[in-house]
């Protein structure tokens, strides 16, 4: 069963940042995991999300296995992938209150 995917406005506007192509490469890969997750998202460390490996980046994201939905939260390079994780704590899963 495919899942519903929800981007938010926090990783529409990193997108906008990064080479087009780099873009599009993170777009495509998130289509592509609708079907399977949990074949494609490795749970973080001390983090109640995932991450999505694309490349060079990292998504961050949030399962809502019981409805069914996967919200892809922010991309980052590699390299500063942990260290930009603490500033969603406080937040975490209020993007699931905008859909």
């Amino acid at each position: 069963m495919a899942h519903e995917l929800v981007l938010t406005e926090t990783l529409v506007s990193s997108l906008e940042q990064y080479e087009r192509e780099d873009a599009e490469r993170i777009i495509s890969k998130l289509e592509n995991i609708v079907e399977f997750p949990d074949h494609f998202l490795d749970r973080l460390k001390n983090h109640p999300g995932y991450k999505l490996r694309v490349g060079a980046f990292r998504v961050l994201m949030d399962w809502d296995k019981e409805a069914n939905v996967l919200y892809a939260i922010d991309a980052f390079e590699r390299k500063k992938e942990y260290r930009e994780l603490g500033r969603y704590r406080e937040v975490w899963g209020s993007w699931r209150d905008e859909t």
